[in-house]
């Protein structure tokens, strides 16, 4: 499975779009982790096809129908999903990651700081993965994460 990951595009609907056209459209699933919801409109209209999941950022308001945070389960991965403003990740990473082992989950990806994160960490036997792609709108930095025979890999990427 491959998704496209991005965060933070604060008005920026064409990076987003540019971002899922150097891919070509091929995709599982897009997956937007707040601060410019507005902005898949873009998407959902020239990739209709491609499922987005979405949580909604601290600059994303009048959006009830949208959740902070969501978990989901690809291919035994548990993955969980937030903007970051809600954990304080501006001012480091400890009380995400306690959410995260309380939730048990495998990999996080947020986004809030517009900078990228890659990290693996590890606690006894359970491995965690923080991944935040970095701000496509700021940085020009969107995520591909890969997941195969239940191995998650991430990557940063930039448009051009």
């Amino acid at each position: 499975m491959k998704f496209l990951v991005f965060s933070d595009s604060h008005s920026s609907p064409n990076r987003i779009l540019k971002a899922v056209n150097m891919h070509a459209g091929k995709c599982d699933a897009i997956i937007f982790l707040g601060d410019g919801i507005r902005d898949l409109s873009l998407v959902e209209a020239k990739y209709p096809e491609i499922p987005i999941l979405k949580v909604k950022g601290n600059c994303d308001l009048g959006f009830s129908d949208v959740q902070e945070e969501q978990i989901y389960n690809f291919d035994g991965i548990n993955i969980l999903i937030t903007h970051g403003h809600k954990h304080g990740v501006k001012y480091g990473y400890d009380s995400l990651i306690y959410y995260a082992q309380e939730k048990e989950v495998d990999a996080v990806l947020f986004g809030h700081t517009h900078v990228p994160c890659e990290k693996i960490l590890y606690f006894d036997d359970k491995r965690l993965t923080l991944f935040n792609p970095g701000s496509i709108a700021t940085e020009g930095t969107f995520g591909v994460v890969n997941i195969a025979n239940g191995v998650l890999v991430t990557n940063t990427a930039k448009i051009h």
